[in-house]
């Protein structure tokens, strides 16, 4: 046993040289919680905008980790550039997502990890195929993604890339013979594909890795080629992840948690549309983080810091923070499903689902069937 510790310990760490390390300035991290900022982006963008911006709360006592998305058009302030969407914070660098997390929110951040897209093709790859769930027919063009067949579909490591890139996903519409926009709100949406494929990754990652060793190596390698972390990673950081993460199951979240931060849709700013933290809903959530609130951020509510939103454009996206008095202009709520799921097309427990733009024109969804 004290040999295969040894072992294992000194392959993390020959792993973990070979990553891409980057200096911040971090909380001290305790015996407690832990937050780890993950942020997501794309080798392909012409600019440093993060895709994809995660806090994960790691309680390695109770082997418990809650993923909390923060949507890349929420409207806040970033300390030195002012109001502006959260993900142009990444334009000053790791450390300016990391202060204005701290500024914004009172999140304190003890590690920060960098992943470019092409590790979820990397892995992907690794393991074979991923099984997802389609409602329809669906492509995106810009993306480069395509799905003919609706169902359950087994996504190859390109087909994986080109779904979690999707901004401008379309449903094909059999009554009205063309393809039409699938997304209530594209960042949103994106949002809850992206958790529902990262879950189902992981487990089938974690799962693949126990049985198979050459396989663990493998997958470790695609990771660590397109992954850049902090100085201060250590191979205890490491170890406590892999602990939290190997028990993983895709419609169980006892131990992994998904939720997203509640936002509304608002008054555009500079000529782009814009998401605002929805008030009282946000609170909870944040302080899960052990953050202390939102600060100057706008917001929407009853008493509306933005102003007045044109009736009907608003749609507010919840997780099972507790509801509040609704805002002026009421938005359409998406609440996640609060029971656990007990047949194939059930949904898993906590998970935020995407919305569907033009149900009516689509028709009923194809069915959900396992593996999805």
């Amino acid at each position: 046993m004290i040999g295969g510790i040894v072992a294992v310990n000194y392959v993390i760490d020959v792993k973990l040289a070979s990553a891409k390390r980057v200096k911040v300035h971090t909380a001290v991290a305790t015996t407690g919680p832990v937050n780890f900022l993950v942020l997501g982006a794309d080798s392909q963008a012409l600019d440093n905008l993060s895709d994809t911006m995660w806090v994960v709360r790691i309680d390695p006592v109770r082997r418990h980790a809650l993923v909390v998305s923060f949507p890349r058009d929420l409207w806040v302030n970033v300390p030195g550039q002012g109001l502006a969407k959260i993900n142009a914070s990444n334009n000053g660098g790791p450390q300016k997502v990391i202060d204005t997390m701290k500024a914004d929110f009172g999140i304190s951040i003890n590690h920060y990890v960098q992943v470019d897209y092409k590790s979820f093709q990397g892995v992907v790859d690794a393991i074979g195929t991923v099984p997802v769930y389609v409602p329809y027919p669906a492509r995106d063009d810009k993306a480069g993604f395509f799905s003919p067949v609706a169902g359950c579909q087994n996504f190859t490591g390109y087909d994986a890339l080109q779904y979690v890139r999707s901004r401008g996903l379309q449903y094909y519409s059999v009554s009205k013979r063309a393809w039409v926009a699938a997304d209530a709100i594209p960042d949103i949406d994106r949002i809850a594909r992206q958790q529902d494929f990262v879950r189902r990754l992981a487990s089938l990652a974690a799962s693949k890795s126990l049985n198979d060793p050459l396989k663990a190596n493998e997958i470790v390698n695609r990771v660590l080629r397109n992954l850049t972390i902090d100085a201060g990673l250590s191979r205890d950081d490491v170890l406590t992840l892999v602990d939290t993460f190997l028990g993983i199951n895709p419609n169980d979240t006892r131990y992994v948690q998904f939720q997203t931060i509640p936002s509304s849709e608002g008054p555009n700013q500079r000529g782009e549309s814009v998401l605002y933290l929805h008030q009282p809903q946000v609170d909870p959530m944040i302080a899960s983080l052990g953050g202390t609130g939102i600060g100057d951020n706008p917001f929407i509510n009853g008493s509306s810091r933005v102003p007045t939103i044109p009736s009907g454009s608003t749609r507010t996206t919840t997780s099972t923070a507790p509801t509040a008095s609704a805002p002026t202009t009421t938005p359409t709520t998406t609440t996640p499903t609060t029971t656990t799921p007990t047949t194939p097309d059930s949904t898993p427990t906590g998970v935020l689902q995407p919305g569907i733009a033009n149900q009516s024109a689509l028709g009923p969804p194809a069915v959900r069937r396992p593996p999805c």
